[in-house]
């Protein structure tokens, strides 16, 4: 078994209709956190940008084209997510952004049986997976303000 020499890098779309729902995508079984509900993110990639990874993975788990919510990835910067233990595979580091729908209609994409908009008080009744409860939290603050 090799140790894990780096925390790796993922990005999390807090993807936000137009009347203020919020896009999860339920994650296939036999994975990690199968069956539970998830921001539909994952790994940037090497010579990705950021935004360029939330557009790839919004569009790849739910068949929606993103753009940031605010201007610039600082303004739609929802927060850094760095617990070591926050994912049970190995040490990634979350980066979640506000984002909002250009295009598209939800539908289950990559690793995800299903993609679906809900308000924040039908969130509560969901597994969750990994911390995106506490992103959720920290987004739903943000677009309270």
């Amino acid at each position: 078994m090799t140790t894990q020499k780096n925390a790796y890098v993922d990005v999390n779309p807090v993807i936000v209709t137009s009347d203020g729902k919020i896009v999860l995508a339920k994650r296939i079984k036999g994975i990690v956190e199968g069956g539970k509900w998830h921001l539909p993110g994952g790994r940037v990639q090497v010579k990705e940008t950021l935004e360029g990874a939330l557009k790839r993975l919004a569009f790849a788990k739910t068949n929606l084209k993103v753009e940031l919510f605010y201007h610039s990835l600082k303004e739609s910067l929802v927060g850094i997510y760095d617990d070591p233990d926050r994912d049970p595979r190995e040490h990634v580091i979350s980066i979640a952004f506000l984002c909002r729908i250009v295009d598209g209609e939800t539908k289950a994409g990559t690793k995800v049986d299903e993609a679906k908009s809900f308000a924040k008080r039908d969130i509560k009744s969901l597994e969750v997976a990994f911390d995106h409860w506490k992103v959720i939290e920290d987004a739903s603050s943000m677009l309270s303000k």
